[in-house]
């Protein structure tokens, strides 16, 4: 197919925004609530303030069209892997778009959940352009802080003790169409249940 200058395959209002998130307890999410309360009364408004506490796993843009096509091929990879325990264990930093987030200790489950979901999305025929080859899982409180508002924080909580940890079962996909402004909740996909969970130990 050939597209003149300017033109892409879809239009932007043909497409819908994909976002794969991993939530915690409804108490850990009352925690990082309060948290961002915090953070708002001690230095301001800040990007990312009233979301939701979560793990950002996968985003992409794709055609409605391939909407059943890719959560079906998205199940058939989380067919494979096990519920785990994720551990929660302090708070981090990073610098580059002064990002604050509670630090994931156990690290590589999520790690690989997002490389066999990038390379089954992939096959899907999602870009890669959307689906970065570098993953660090965090749960977030906040990213684009000023300045001064980062370096009060990092002063205020570099050495704030917080440990909590919860279980995975289930990804929760989120979808919003243009203008792109808000999320709305498409479907959970479930993990496959371990042996304890089957013997209902878990």
């Amino acid at each position: 197919m050939i597209l003149e200058k300017g033109h892409s395959l879809f239009n932007q209002s043909d497409l819908s925004e994909y976002l794969f998130i991993v939530l915690p307890y409804a108490e850990i999410s009352k925690e990082v609530k309060s948290f961002k309360r915090d953070f708002f009364s001690k230095y301001g408004a800040y990007p990312g303030q009233n979301s939701c506490a979560h793990i950002r796993l996968v985003s992409f843009f794709q055609p409605e069209e391939r909407e059943k096509r890719l959560l079906k091929a998205s199940q058939e990879v989380l067919n494979q892997i096990k519920g785990f325990e994720i551990f929660l264990n302090g708070f981090g930093f990073y610098g580059v778009d002064r990002h604050i987030f509670l630090e994931v200790l156990n690290k590589q489950s999520l790690v690989d959940v997002y490389h066999l979901l990038r390379f089954r999305l992939f096959q899907e025929l999602v870009s890669l352009s959307f689906l970065n080859k570098q993953f660090e899982p965090t749960l977030n409180i906040g990213t684009g802080f000023t300045a001064l508002q980062f370096m009060d924080a990092v002063r205020d909580y570099e050495h704030e003790p917080y440990t909590n940890s919860f279980r995975v079962t289930r990804i929760h996909v989120l979808k919003r169409k243009a203008p792109f402004k808000t999320w709305e909740n498409l479907t959970t996909l479930p993990l496959a249940k371990s042996e304890g969970e089957l013997l209902g130990l878990l």
